[in-house]
């Protein structure tokens, strides 16, 4: 928080996201609100704390949390949730250029699967539009991270049953 405060780009990782509340009130109480406490003269924006999150089968309690819920409703911070290795990129980059501090939470099974081919140019995904996966007029479902291969899935099922 203090290099990002000082004007730099201040990359942290947290390696399990369950290990993240000990650092919740500076991430709370600090990064998210040092802008409006001081009137927008100071900010701590190139701040992106990166941590693995989710289950994926075999964590036990201490590595299968998804403490997103926690900061989603905080003003002044940003979470990023990529859905596959491309998103996971460019999102990742879009976070270290946002000038917000970001958590960025990445699902594990995303080390795992899905495989695909991702630019090795330098790209990024702007922070702040949501994906609009599959357009619809009957039902809408909102999803992030890698769980969305599943609702994927879902919509396709109930598409074939004209839904």
């Amino acid at each position: 928080i203090g290099m990002a405060a000082m004007g730099h780009t201040a990359i942290a990782e947290i390696q399990f996201a369950d290990y993240i509340f000990p650092a919740f009130d500076q991430i709370v109480n600090e990064a998210a609100k040092y802008r409006y406490r001081s009137g927008a003269q100071w900010d701590c924006g190139r701040l992106t704390i990166r941590c693995a999150a989710s289950a994926v089968g075999h964590g036990a309690i201490y590595h299968s949390q998804s403490p997103e819920g926690y900061f989603a409703h905080c003003p002044g911070l940003k979470l990023v949730y990529p859905r596959d290795p491309y998103t996971s990129k460019g999102l990742l980059r879009g976070a270290i250029l946002d000038n917000n501090p970001v958590i960025f939470f990445e699902s594990k099974r995303l080390y795992q699967y899905p495989r695909m081919s991702v630019p090795t140019s330098d790209f990024h995904i702007p922070l702040g539009n949501a994906e609009v996966i599959q357009g619809g007029d009957h039902v809408t479902i909102v999803a992030w991270g890698a769980h969305l291969q599943v609702v994927q899935i879902a919509a396709g099922m109930g598409g074939q049953k004209g839904i």
